[in-house]
Formats: structure tokens, sequence, C-alpha cells
């Protein structure tokens, strides 16, 4: 993983290291590292949205330690007292319903780097202004820059024992050339149904969630990114409707990047 790359450039500035992977060694057992390829890892490098909120708990609890060791040394050295804050900060947690979505849910995954196996999912004739293609060398991922063009995907789920579900939509955020991306979901009105091309047409069924994305952001930086939008339902299978939007005001460029697609 990166971090083991870092690690040589960190030790020789002397820059401390928090690692994840270390808090939860050892990794002899197979469902722990089941766990963390398909749930704490979103590719080879990357953690999911999960992960980073478990990565920033750890930073945290590290920034928390070290504030309270830093305090003992001005004691020490000066015989003032600290100053002590009014009330304590909200704690960094993740909600129950959240948690049980990750432990438990049977996640459906797709990933659409790879035009082989994700085209199986796309129904034709939508993928008018998508392709699969690499906008940086050896980056794959799928791709519009039109404004209005629209892509559906349909999606199987798997049993859940659970009432609600997660959606998580992998894309790319960038600084330049990027637009915004409207997700709409939708459940077949028969929840045995499968989610083929002529039911789509024939009926859309029932609309369970939809969020707008802006693929723009002012950090100077590209990075894999999640948009999730929980939903409940009780078919096997739902509908993904992307469309690119105009942007307001109009930008010169509205290319919108799709990675992959989680639901748990």
């Amino acid at each position: 993983v990166a971090s083991a790359g870092h690690l040589k450039m960190l030790q020789y500035y002397d820059v401390p290291q928090l690692s994840v992977l270390n808090a939860l060694q050892p990794l002899t057992d197979v469902k722990k590292r089941q766990w963390l390829k398909t749930t704490y890892f979103a590719d080879a490098h990357h953690p999911t949205q999960l992960g980073h909120m478990m990565a920033a708990q750890v930073l945290g609890f590290w920034l928390k330690e070290e504030e309270t060791w830093s305090e003992r040394d001005t004691v020490e050295h000066s015989g003032s007292q600290p100053s002590v804050p009014e009330s304590l900060p909200s704690p960094l947690a993740l909600s129950q319903d959240m948690a049980d979505l990750y432990e438990l849910a049977n996640t459906t995954h797709i990933d659409l780097r790879n035009g082989t196996t994700a085209q199986a999912f796309i129904l034709e004739p939508s993928t008018e202004g998508w392709n699969f293609a690499e906008d940086v060398p050896g980056k794959p991922g799928l791709i519009s820059t039109q404004v209005g063009s629209k892509l559906v995907v349909a999606v199987p789920l798997k049993t859940s024992q659970l009432n609600s579900r997660a959606l998580n939509i992998g894309l790319l955020k960038s600084y330049a050339n990027m637009g915004v991306v409207e997700m709409s979901l939708f459940s077949p009105p028969n929840a045995q149904q499968h989610c083929s091309s002529a039911a789509f047409a024939h009926d859309h069924g029932h609309a369970v969630g939809k969020m707008h994305v802006d693929c723009l952001w002012s950090a100077k930086a590209s990075v894999y990114d999640v948009a999730q939008l929980k939903f409940s339902s009780h078919a096997t299978c739902v509908w993904i409707v992307f469309e690119v939007l105009p942007s307001t005001p109009p930008r010169p460029s509205n290319k919108v990047k799709l990675i992959d697609i989680t639901i748990l």
C-alpha cells in the first residue's frame, strides 16, 4: 500500500506516520483480509469513505494525545496551568446505521474502469456521450464531457437483512475542466422484476433517490471521491440514471468521470 512507499521519505525527514493497518495487525485471518479488500480499500492504495473516516479517527486521537502531552510539558517547564476548553468537541464517530450497513450488508460492486466487465450492466442505447477512456494515461474510467448526455446502469441487489441501503458512487473530483452530474435512482414496480432495457423503457418504476454532485472543487488536487445516497428498496435490482447537467455559470468544460459503483 502507499504508506509503505512513503515511509522511507518520512523517516528521512523525521515525520511521524500513523497506520490503520498496523492497528489491525495481525492480518493472518482470512475474513479480516477480505474485509480490508472489499470494505476498507476502494482500490489497491486508497481507502473508501469508511476507510477515510477510520483514518481520520486514528489521526484525531493521536493529535489529542499529543496535545495532552504537550500541555503536561508546559506545566512542568513553566509551572502554569493549561487552559481548559469550555466544552469538549463533538466525538469522531460513525452512526450505528452506517456501521450496520458496512458490517451486515451484502455488497454489490461494479468497477467502471474495466469496460469489458462493466458493459454488461449498462443499458443500451443509453451510452451516447459516455465512453470508457483514459483522460490520464493509466487511469481509466467512464467519461462524458457533453452536457445532457445520459447513462443508465442496471445494478443487481443482493439480499439484505437491513431496511436501509447506501449507494456509493466513486468519481473524480478536480480543480479544472469538471462538470456537474445528477444521479437518479429507480426501483422497478415489481420487486422481483429484472432491470432490463425493455423494462426500463416501459416503466422507470419508483424514484427512490436523487443527488447532484459538482465534480469541480477548489483544492489543487485530483482525487477519487465518493458520493453517497441512502435509500430503501426490497427489489432485486435498481436503475441508476446519470446525466451531465449544465453548470451555473456555464463552464467551458464539463467532464464527469465515473470510477465505480458500490451498493451496500
